[in-house]
């Protein structure tokens, strides 16, 4: 009598514990699927920049490279990595045959930096504050179309980096864009890191932009560099 009661208990407690792992694996599945999460990447840059690590989303499955040519030579080059999902058209800047950016839809991070570089002696905080600076005066100024948001300069990991938020609409076209510009620099070479989408609706993704691109900056870590 007593062995059975035992038994019984027994196979209550696994019943449940079943449950509850079949519960929490549904919810970590579902967490998984959720368009802002993180995958880690390693890339290797040019010559002697070293390589990066970097968290991007795990919508962005696409991933290549290129030289952006300019009219000016290898001093105005730059060269580009990007990741995106591989539903979106593929498109890569150039100086020479370039079509203009897609009209309906941008979801994607490029990463860059010149094709031509010189190591220099220069504080890299002065040179990410300068650069900061800089961008903020560069950025369009109306505030109906297009809004600053956040703008920051944090220390990540070994180095110092601006941050930069931008919100825009386009009336015309009804669409919503957002732009996350992180800058770094390898010793004062700068590395920009620029998130970009482009969309007709408000959805989870187009909220939550800001937060995960911000998220993906705070990942990078530069090895082999200086």
């Amino acid at each position: 009598m007593l062995a059975a009661i035992a038994m019984t208990r027994l196979r209550n407690i696994f019943i449940l514990l079943t449950l509850l792992s079949c519960s929490q694996k549904s919810k970590f599945e579902s967490n998984e699927s959720f368009p802002g999460n993180l995958h880690n990447e390693k890339i290797s840059l040019i010559d002697s920049l070293g390589a990066l690590e970097i968290s991007v989303p795990n919508r962005y499955d696409t991933f290549f490279t290129w030289t952006h040519f300019s009219d000016c030579g290898k001093p105005c080059n730059e060269i580009k990595y990007r990741f995106q999902p591989k539903n979106l058209k593929v498109t890569k800047e150039s100086g020479f045959v370039w079509k203009g950016e897609p009209k309906d839809s941008i979801d994607r991070l490029t990463i860059s930096h010149s094709g031509w570089f010189e190591f220099r002696a220069v504080g890299d905080f002065y040179f990410i504050n300068e650069t900061h600076k800089t961008l903020l005066n560069e950025l369009p100024k109306d505030p109906s179309t297009y809004k600053l948001g956040k703008d920051t300069i944090e220390k990540i990991g070994d180095r110092y980096f601006s941050i930069i938020e931008v919100d825009i609409f386009d009336s015309t076209e009804n669409q919503f864009s957002r732009k996350v510009i992180g800058t770094t620099t390898i010793r004062a070479n700068e590395i920009r890191f620029t998130y970009d989408l482009l969309t007709k609706k408000k959805d989870t993704l187009f909220d939550n932009f800001f937060d995960r691109s911000r998220k993906s900056i705070r990942s990078i870590r530069i090895s082999n560099g200086s």
